[in-house]
């Protein structure tokens, strides 16, 4: 978006999460777009941040306890899990890491895809230790008997390399 036209839109703060958000990028008045779609079922933006704003919506990602509650509720994942998909959506963006959660009742591990559901990755809290991940890869099925095939487990890693090893699976780019 043009520097330029950005700075001539109008800023709105949102009356749920207290972030400031373009008033034209949110179907609701007095919520940003993030807000307005967690409560209201709106259509949500599909943020690109650049130094901490979405550089559509200029949201800054803050979200208030009652959304967070919402969104812990409607996931029913730990904390640790909440962050990395928050971290790797925001930084990569909702439709580039798609939740396929084979794994529901297990609140310390998540399914995530990329946006074609080619390339499945399979990330767990592995211990009480904060910064310590397992994933696991899974690759589009070759014979077609079973919908992935195994491409590779990585234990006892941190998010910045959890990070990396997910990024280059789903051919995803900052």
């Amino acid at each position: 978006m043009d520097n330029n036209l950005s700075s001539n839109r109008n800023i709105n703060t949102c009356d749920e999460c207290n972030s400031e958000y373009y008033s034209d990028s949110s179907e609701m008045t007095s919520l940003c777009p993030e807000c307005s779609h967690i409560l209201y079922g709106y259509e949500n933006c599909e943020h690109q941040f650049e130094t901490g704003r979405c550089i559509k919506c200029f949201w800054n990602g803050k979200e208030s306890e009652y959304i967070h509650k919402l969104k812990d509720k409607h996931l029913n994942k730990s904390k640790r899990i909440i962050y990395v998909l928050e971290f790797l959506q925001n930084k990569y963006g909702e439709t580039n890491i798609v939740i396929n959660d084979h794994w529901e009742a297990d609140k310390e591990a998540i399914g995530l895809t990329d946006k074609t559901g080619q390339y499945l990755a399979y990330i767990s809290t592995i211990s009480d230790i904060d910064n310590n991940y397992f994933l696991a890869l899974e690759n589009p099925s070759v014979d077609n008997e079973i919908p992935y095939s195994p491409a590779g487990e990585f234990d006892n890693i941190s998010l910045t390399e959890l990070e990396k090893i997910l990024t280059r699976h789903l051919r995803l780019s900052e």
